[in-house]
């Protein structure tokens, strides 16, 4: 019986061991941020053995997309664009000027 839960590296049969490549795959992207604002995206794929012909689902990888990125634990260096701060301006408007343009 294959193991349920924890990571699938999704590369090798869990019933023969043979190396295997999904049949097809997708993408999952979490509704919510992590405590650092970054967006998980999991590709997951179907798999069918060659040899014993079982089939499986599995994580195929997993990005944390947003200031950093993150693939699959290794961390890429901030780029110059995320260490700048960004350039805001401000709009001001006033409830007077609005209400007399209208009424």
């Amino acid at each position: 019986m294959p193991k349920r839960g924890g990571k699938s590296h999704g590369s090798t049969c869990p019933q023969c061991g043979a190396v295997v490549q999904p049949s097809k795959t997708w993408q999952l992207v979490s509704p919510l941020p992590d405590s650092q604002g970054r967006i998980t995206i999991t590709i997951m794929g179907s798999f069918q053995c060659p040899q014993c012909g079982y089939k499986w689902k599995g994580v195929v990888t997993k990005m944390k997309v947003g200031e950093d990125v993150e693939i699959e634990g290794v961390k890429k260096p901030p780029t110059e664009s995320t260490t700048k701060p960004r350039q805001s301006s401000v709009i001001e408007l006033d409830l007077e000027d609005i209400m007399s343009e209208e009424g």
